[in-house]
């Protein structure tokens, strides 16, 4: 892969502005591009980090929550997305699952180089799917990976399309939380961590890229739950897996359930008995 040193992280604003050029893509046999952008120094910002933090209820305990980083890194690999050897629709894609591996918890102050490239390209019963890695690096050595799965609906490959599984009978456990978000839940979220993207922010700008209504960020919704149970020190990893959307607004039941090394935690809408997303955090 090609690394490509850049001088700054862009604003999610000035991608989502770039963005609506990726909407005339409809490449037959897309490939990835082999591009690595690099970005380093990178460090919190203190009054950013008040708001997520605010926003999500995590506590404040001298160490970056993962998803923290992620917000933050988030702009260079969605700039790598609106390139022109980038060859998927930006607008429109769905978030799928996200998988993190924490060597060690960032410090509040420390400074990290962040690497992102994209990989995967994989056939999926509605398109193709591909994830975004983004690397966090101190001093040489990895701290932590972040990896984004999206789906590109109606883009095709070459060779036999996978059959739609089918979706398991939901029995809802028990509740231990639940959530109550109102229709402005996503122009909140949009404003703390600059994903504009209009999916999030109003039913007709969701419904013009096919979705039924705004929908909640599915970033928020793992920050949200991570809040009160991920490890302030030490390695860990987590992952996530999204269902269905929580269409805005919404009521979400949640059951957090420990065990031995961590937690697995399941959510569904509250009226419907549906599943939103399952969730696993792992220590060590």
């Amino acid at each position: 892969m090609g690394a490509q040193i850049v001088t700054g992280i862009p604003s999610m604003a000035s991608v989502y502005a770039q963005s609506v050029k990726t909407l005339k893509r409809k490449p037959k046999n897309p490939v990835l591009p082999e591009t690595v952008l690099v970005f380093q120094g990178a460090k919190a910002d203190p009054a950013k980090l008040a708001e997520f933090r605010k926003a999500v209820d995590a506590p404040m305990n001298g160490v970056l929550p993962s998803l923290y980083v992620h917000s933050l890194a988030f702009p260079l690999a969605m700039s790598l997305m609106v390139r022109d050897d980038f060859p998927l629709p930006l607008l429109g894609m769905i978030h799928l699952v996200n998988q993190v591996e924490v060597q060690q918890p960032l410090g509040e102050d420390e400074a990290f180089d962040i690497e992102v490239h994209s990989e995967n390209l994989a056939a999926h019963p509605h398109g193709v799917t591909a994830d975004l890695v983004m690397r966090i690096v101190v001093d040489g050595q990895d701290r932590m990976l972040l990896r984004s799965t999206f789906l590109a609906k109606g883009v095709r490959l070459d060779g036999t399309t996978p059959e739609k599984s089918a979706r398991p009978d939901f029995a809802a456990p028990q509740r231990t939380a639940s959530w109550k978000l109102d229709a402005g839940t996503g122009r909140r979220w949009a404003a703390v961590a600059g994903d504009y993207n209009p999916i999030h922010l109003a039913a007709l700008s969701a419904k013009a890229l096919g979705m039924p209504a705004a929908i909640a960020h599915g970033i928020y919704l793992a920050a949200r739950a991570l809040a009160g149970i991920e490890p302030a020190g030490g390695s860990y990893r987590w992952s996530i897996e999204f269902k269905t959307p929580v269409v805005l607004p919404a009521s979400v039941d949640l059951a957090f359930q420990p065990n031995s090394d961590g937690y697995t935690i399941q959510a569904w809408n509250a009226r419907k008995s549906k599943p939103h997303f399952e969730m696993e955090l792992v220590r060590g």
